[in-house]
């Protein structure tokens, strides 16, 4: 599954309160996405949740934590996360467990 099947969104930090979406990777703070795992069980986006990964910079303070991902990449079609572990596991709800590595979601 790619990453631009998930109706992904750039965001630019404004503050603890809201960001905005912006175009493009360079200066963006964070990534929204639709749930893979739940885009996969629903065969799509109805009923579907969405994944917030925030860049490093933002303080953990900010809602979803701890979680903190360097995006590398231009776009949606290459963009790969890196962290610690590079994973992104949501704890409860679906306890979706995936990478996002060259714009692919991978098990």
């Amino acid at each position: 599954m790619r990453l631009s099947e998930l109706e992904p969104k750039f965001l630019k930090f404004i503050d603890e309160t809201s960001y905005q979406r912006t175009d493009t990777s360079e200066g963006a703070d964070g990534l929204l996405f639709l749930c893979p795992k739940c885009f996969k069980a629903n065969h799509g986006p109805v009923g579907t949740h969405s994944v917030l990964c925030w860049s490093p910079h933002i303080p953990q303070s900010i809602y979803p934590s701890p979680g903190r991902w360097e995006m590398y990449g231009t776009g949606y079609d290459d963009l790969t996360l890196v962290a610690g572990s590079s994973s992104i596991l949501l704890q409860g709800g679906c306890n979706a467990h995936f990478f996002i590595k060259n714009g692919e979601i991978v098990w």
